[in-house]
């Protein structure tokens, strides 16, 4: 965990030397939250976070890694008003599955499984609390259609985490195999109420789930853990022709991570 302080323009200005000195200055920027829909002072702040990172250098959009309405998945609008006015496009979990098509109609989607596309990167969303098998065959051919030189998973569950959760062995065995076959380079995943980088095998694994629900403790970081922090905060994506930046920011500005991805030529 780093205990640098800034916002993404200050952070810009670290990495632009290293890789992104053209690209970064029209990237897209994402917000990404999970965790999140709670009534809590840490929900509160993480909506104050994003929308002071929003004023300083616009976001394109927001993500969410599920449980975005606590308990029960019903839609708070007091919530989504208190977050930037950007497009939001949720993955959805466990505490949302009892009012899922309210939250669909809500979001203007069909299904929960769906794709979106932010320049280089792409991003598949798979719903963990349904058929899995059904949708790995949906997500096997939209990798296989995807142009985009940059691909992300973003769903509920994790495949790896140091939380008292856990990874899931089902999703590892499920999923795995056909992300790297498609070079997937990255997974979003919330569930665990912490922040976390993993990389296994070359796969980039981020855990973030302290968008404001209660915080809990993790148990001893798993060998591929490179970075964690129990810490209410929002991850930042900046997508550029040349790659990815990402930092985690928590409410009062901290930076606890960063990490850089290449577009592999």
């Amino acid at each position: 965990m780093l205990g640098h302080r800034g916002t993404g323009a200050r952070l810009l200005r670290l990495f632009v030397p290293f890789l992104f000195a053209l690209t970064l200055a029209q990237a897209q920027r994402l917000g990404v939250i999970g965790d999140w829909g709670a009534d809590t002072r840490g929900r509160a702040q993480v909506a104050a976070l994003l929308r002071k990172e929003h004023a300083q250098s616009p976001l394109t959009a927001l993500l969410t890694t599920g449980d975005n309405f606590y308990p029960r998945g019903r839609v708070v609008e007091a919530y989504l008003q208190d977050l930037p006015p950007v497009p939001l496009y949720p993955a959805f979990g466990n505490h949302d599955a009892p009012n899922l098509e309210a939250q669909l109609r809500r979001f203007g989607l069909e299904r929960p499984h769906y794709r979106v596309r932010f320049g280089s990167l792409e991003v598949f969303v798979l719903y963990t609390e349904g058929d899995l098998r059904t949708q790995r065959a949906w997500l096997e051919e939209a990798l296989q259609s995807s142009t985009a030189p940059l691909k992300a998973l973003l769903l509920h569950r994790p495949l790896y985490s140091s939380g008292l959760h856990g990874g899931s062995p089902a999703l590892r065995s499920l999923l795995e195999p056909l992300l790297r076959r498609h070079g997937v380079a990255l997974v979003l995943a919330g569930h665990d109420h912490h922040y976390e980088r993993l990389e296994v095998q070359g796969l980039l694994h981020v855990v973030t789930g302290g968008g404001g629900a209660g915080l809990y403790r993790t148990r001893p970081p798993l060998p591929w853990s490179r970075a964690l922090a129990v810490a209410h905060h929002a991850l930042f994506l900046e997508v550029g022709r040349e790659g990815l930046l990402g930092y985690a920011l928590d409410p009062q500005g901290k930076l606890l991570d960063r990490f850089l991805i290449p577009i592999r030529p």
